[in-house]
């Protein structure tokens, strides 16, 4: 197995690509595929794009997201223990 740039032309990504699928799902990589010299898609593991989505969500949702900020600025922190008791876990 050869060792892929993180961009390359559509023409090496369809010659490799059952390679990048494998790179971008085992070892989350990421390889930016161009057409004609420009960037046109990314790929990526489906795992970790859903967590490009879900953070996305968060920071869309202006309540939540100043929650955020305050439990940051807050001096209060706890325990694993702490937290599994609160959440009855």
């Amino acid at each position: 197995m050869n060792a892929l740039s993180s961009t390359l032309p559509a023409n090496q990504a369809r010659a490799n690509f059952y390679q990048i699928l494998d790179e971008a799902a085992n070892k989350f990589r990421q390889f930016t595929v161009t057409l004609r010299g420009k960037s046109k898609a990314v790929i990526m593991a489906a795992e970790e794009f859903e967590g490009w989505l879900e953070t996305l969500e968060i920071m869309a949702d202006k309540k939540l997201s100043a929650s955020i900020e305050r439990g940051l600025k807050s001096p209060k922190r706890y325990t694993q223990a702490e937290v599994d008791k609160i959440l009855k876990w």
